[in-house]
């Protein structure tokens, strides 16, 4: 497990209530919740600005993201996924609530799996069809370079819900949400972008700088 990896793992661990908050403010289910009624250390001000930031960093890899599997999923002949995936993307706003956080990130998962099955499928792409994928290649690069800084604010989120009181909860369930699955989703679209260069380099595409960027930046 390296920094960023363990950076992360830390943070979620540190976001935690009592069965009781759970039940009152409908928060996600997180192994080893513990302690995130705190004493009110931070404003709410200070927090709300704080998940602000994160939700916008968050939709903004995820866009990058949709956008991604959109033209890969066109290049490989998916074009439901794309068609899917494209607009899924252009609802997605920066103001995102829990809910459509929630889908995205299933959109994101959804539209991952069908491209992968698909590439496992070893089909041969035309000149066409290549230059689609690349150009989905360089936004799943960029997308996983958001998404990896996002990360850096999920540790200091998760760490400033500590201190949130039971008065702000109910406002904080962006930040909560993706705190919480933060993980999964640097796992799913690492993952995805791995595979997606590793198909890339079978068919002779040149694999952009930025995915490049992005693969050393995990």
């Amino acid at each position: 497990m390296n920094k960023f990896q363990i950076t992360i793992a830390s943070a979620v661990l540190a976001l935690g209530a009592g069965t009781a908050a759970q039940a009152q403010f409908s928060m996600p289910s997180v192994s080893g919740m513990k302690g995130l009624v705190g004493g009110g250390g931070a404003s709410a001000g200070d927090l709300t600005g704080q998940q602000d930031s994160l939700v916008r960093g968050y939709v903004a890899a995820n866009k990058d993201v949709l956008n991604a599997n959109s033209l890969m999923a066109e290049a490989l002949g998916l074009k439901t996924a794309a068609a899917t995936s494209a607009a899924t993307s252009a609802s997605l706003t920066e103001g995102a609530t829990k809910d459509s956080l929630e889908e995205s990130n299933k959109a994101v998962a959804a539209s991952t799996s069908a491209v992968a099955a698909e590439m496992a499928k070893k089909p041969v792409l035309d000149a066409n069809s290549k230059a689609l994928y690349s150009k989905g290649l360089v936004l799943l690069g960029t997308g996983t370079t958001k998404l990896v800084a996002v990360g850096k604010n999920v540790s200091t989120m998760g760490s400033s819900l500590k201190s949130a009181s039971p008065m702000q909860l109910p406002k904080l369930q962006s930040a909560v949400y993706i705190v919480s699955n933060f993980p999964g989703s640097m796992s799913n679209v690492g993952g995805a972008l791995q595979n997606a260069i590793a198909f890339a380099q079978s068919q002779d595409i040149p694999v952009p700088t930025d995915a490049n960027d992005a693969l050393k930046a995990l």
